[in-house]
């Protein structure tokens, strides 16, 4: 829960003191958080760039996210992707079930929260390794920019509105992720580490003098399996950790049932912030559409009535959909 900004709505009309106690906090915590997602199984790029070309199809992915609806200034985020295996996009001969491959993506996201918007723009490579007849390896990357912005124009200051200790913010970055992701036809598993290099925001503070804000390391972890109940039914359990330096471990943990991977349906906990439920169907044989509702069970619920998302995927099969993965698990 991105909590500095909640005492920064709350406190929006009091000292100009507690405005600038917020804009350094959520330089500090705020900034270094990447967008929070509760269809990571539906659109598991925004998770791990070692995820790219995994499968035997092109994947372009849209996705929207309404966080503490009712509440203003709450956050939304927008992300768009792509990737595929190097076979399809470059039309080479499709790869057998059990091979070697590589895969290219790209990944956009841009995340508001009242003045402060986050966005990040990256290339993604990933090369599968097999590693047995049943078993691939993964290595893939995050390489661009990330552009953290705070806009002093949304801020209202009641008693001194055109107090200097509260500026515009812009900051761009080169950015880099790792992810390492290990998976078979029924079991997945990856860790992923973001901002791997230290970034720095600057700003001045008084009379020219300069101070920065740094947007530290922070990493996630991804288990699941696909199990065949029979052949019509499948369940996927599953679950996340997010690790930021200087914050909470959050973690996640969902349990999702698919029918003839036509249609799904799923619940999910998030620690100490939320219930979700998710759905989604498949229409014709390639586009993919899934909604999640997030129910509020912190003391921060009765402020808002819950979250929305909505994940729209497109995708290219590769003949016979032929791959040593978790087809179409996540």
């Amino acid at each position: 829960m991105k909590l500095s900004y909640f005492i920064y709505s709350k406190s929006i009309r009091s000292k100009t003191m507690i405005i600038l106690y917020v804009v350094l906090l959520s330089i500090k915590s705020i900034a270094q958080q990447n967008p929070q997602f509760s269809q990571y199984l539906q659109n598991p790029l925004v998770l791990n760039p070692a995820i790219t070309g995994a499968e035997d199809f092109l994947d372009v992915t849209i996705g929207y996210r309404n966080q503490w609806t009712g509440f203003d200034g709450a956050p939304k985020t927008g992300t768009l992707s792509f990737h595929t295996p190097t076979s399809l996009l470059f039309r080479t001969n499709r790869r057998a079930t059990s091979e070697s491959h590589s895969g290219l993506g790209a990944f956009i996201y841009s995340d508001d929260t009242g003045p402060i918007n986050q966005s990040g723009y990256y290339l993604s490579y990933a090369y599968h390794l097999q590693a047995s007849e049943e078993w691939f390896v993964s290595i893939g990357t995050f390489v661009g920019g990330s552009q953290f912005s705070f806009n002093a124009n949304d801020v209202e200051l009641v008693e001194n509105p055109n107090d200097i200790l509260v500026q515009n913010i812009s900051n761009t970055n080169f950015d880099m992720s790792l992810g390492i992701y290990i998976y078979s036809k029924n079991l997945f598993m990856g860790i992923t580490a973001n901002k791997i290099f230290d970034q720095e925001i600057p700003y001045n503070i008084q009379n020219g003098a300069l101070s920065t804000g740094t947007l530290p390391r922070n990493y996630n972890a991804l288990l699941g399996s696909r199990i065949d109940l029979d052949r019509y039914w499948t369940i996927i359990p599953s679950g996340v950790i997010r690790t930021i330096e200087n914050a909470p471990v959050q973690w996640d943990i969902s349990l999702k049932a698919e029918y003839q991977n036509r249609l799904w349906g799923g619940i999910s906990y998030r620690n100490e912030e939320s219930v979700y439920a998710l759905v989604g169907f498949r229409i014709w044989d390639s586009f993919y559409v899934g909604y999640s509702y997030d129910y509020p069970i912190s003391e921060f619920g009765n402020n808002q009535s819950g979250s929305h998302e909505i994940v729209l995927s497109y995708r290219i099969f590769g003949g016979n959909n032929k791959c040593g993965c978790a087809v179409n698990s996540l």
